[in-house]
């Protein structure tokens, strides 16, 4: 094999492994991601054994030559400045993927097996980088959510809930949670991964009730939680800045502690009287109005939310709705969440 091939392949092994580094040490530092830096990392790794199967090593550096390099001193202005760690992560991962590309073509040259491995790898790379533009998409995607649907067994009379989210979402769900206040873990955690699947085919945002562990596991959208489970602070460390998080709030003064917790968003209410709150009293169309005018994160009106009421609550100021039995609980959910996406689309953001 000629040096140039050489060149070739240790220039772009080194591009791809310095990319998914940076990728990695977002994961890492910046998300406190355990489960997307495991990833990062076992495809660095990847890589390596790749380069393993062209039968070369340490002996790629002796064809390296950096000063003789023409490319060094060649640059565009975009490669000068990154706005944000978005657009860090967003650049890196099409560098990586433009460098596995590289790999992949030249090492045919050398070896079948490397080059149908780095193949695999450039397309595991196009996975995780739509994976990633949707999760830094999150926050976003939040702002222009109008329905929020929150999916419990007990009210889906005997239906599948994973049936009844896709359900909702065909109805014009933004958001779905799942909330299931006393199943175990274990099955709590497989609902969660079938749900967060439908989620993600649809385009919409998932939420898990509560249970940050599962949220991580499952790499749902964020976690939603009460004034009685793990804090906000709590949770967003678990979750890592990237991830949404939710507080249901019942005054001006939860919702202040809440959006200075570093909430992404808050549920307000229950406006109403309903069956999922039974112990908390409502609190009335007043918050909603103060909501309206002091609340400057995206919140949604919660509690006895349906097709009767919500004209009155978005007069209040709401654009947001969050509802659970009457969408859920009706004969063609689908419908029921058409209705409301429809009242809503009334009242602009």
């Amino acid at each position: 094999m000629s040096s140039p091939i050489y060149r070739i392949l240790d220039a772009n092994l080194n591009r791809a492994r310095e990319a998914l580094r940076v990728v990695e040490d977002c994961a890492r530092f910046a998300w406190n991601d355990p489960i997307w830096s495991a990833q990062l990392k076992s495809l660095r790794h990847r890589l390596t054994r790749a380069v393993g199967n062209l039968g070369i090593g340490p002996e790629l550096l002796a064809f390296r030559d950096t000063p003789g390099d023409v490319g060094t001193g060649q640059s565009e202005e975009s490669e000068r400045r990154r706005s944000d760690v978005p657009a860090v992560v967003a650049a890196n991962l099409k560098r990586a993927q433009e460098a596995v590309r590289v790999l992949e073509e030249y090492s045919k040259l050398v070896s079948e097996p490397a080059g149908g491995a780095f193949k695999q790898i450039r397309y595991d790379l196009y996975t995780i980088e739509t994976a990633l533009a949707a999760r830094l998409a999150a926050p976003e995607r939040l702002a222009s959510a109008r329905l929020y649907v929150l999916v419990t067994s007990s009210m889906t009379r005997g239906r599948d809930p994973v049936d009844v989210a896709r359900q909702a979402i065909a109805g014009g769900a933004d958001v779905i949670q799942l909330r299931e206040k006393e199943m175990p873990d274990g099955q709590f955690l497989e609902l969660a991964r079938r749900m967060r699947s439908v989620c993600r085919e649809a385009g919409a945002l998932f939420i898990v009730n509560d249970r940050a562990h599962v949220a991580q596991l499952v790499d749902a959208d964020g976690v939603h939680v009460g004034q009685d489970d793990l804090p906000a602070p709590d949770t967003r460390r678990l979750l890592g800045p990237g991830r949404i998080v939710g507080v249901s709030t019942h005054s001006p003064a939860q919702a202040e502690r809440a959006i200075t917790d570093g909430a992404s968003y808050v549920g307000v209410g229950p406006v109403n009287a309903t069956p999922t709150k039974p112990t908390t009293d409502p609190v009335g169309l007043e918050y909603v109005r103060y909501a309206a005018e002091n609340i400057a994160i995206p919140f949604f009106a919660i509690g006895g939310v349906n097709a009767r009421t919500a004209d009155d609550i978005l007069r209040a100021g709401a654009r947001r709705l969050a509802i659970c039995s009457a969408i859920i609980s009706a004969d063609d959910v689908a419908a029921a969440a058409a209705e409301i996406k429809t009242i809503a689309s009334k009242y602009p953001h």
